[in-house]
C-alpha cells in the first residue's frame, strides 16, 4: 500500500470513527431524545382527538336509539307478541 493510499484511508476512517464516538455518547443520546420528542409532538392533538371520539360515540348511541325507535314503530305487534295480559 502506498503512502498516499494510507493517508486517504486515514482521512476516511478517522472522521467516521469520530462521528461514531460522538453519536454514541451524551450528544447522541440528547439528539435521540430530541428526535423522539418531535414524534411525540403529535400527541398535542390528543385532546381534540379524544373530543372527536367522544362525539362519535355519542352519535353512535343516538343512531342505535333511533334504529330501535323506528323498529318499534314498524313492528308494534311483534314486540309484545308473548304478552297475554
Amino acid at each position: 500500500m502506498s503512502p498516499d493510499q494510507v493517508l486517504i484511508l486515514i482521512a476516511i476512517v478517522a472522521p467516521v470513527w469520530a462521528v461514531t464516538r460522538i453519536l454514541r455518547g451524551p450528544l447522541g443520546d440528547a439528539l435521540a431524545r430530541r428526535l423522539a420528542g418531535a414524534s411525540q409532538g403529535q400527541n398535542e392533538a390528543s385532546p381534540e382527538v379524544a373530543e372527536l371520539r367522544a362525539r362519535v360515540a355519542e352519535l353512535e348511541e343516538r343512531v342505535d336509539f333511533t334504529e330501535r325507535v323506528l323498529l318499534q314503530e314498524r313492528q308494534p305487534g311483534q314486540l309484545h307478541h308473548g304478552d297475554t295480559a
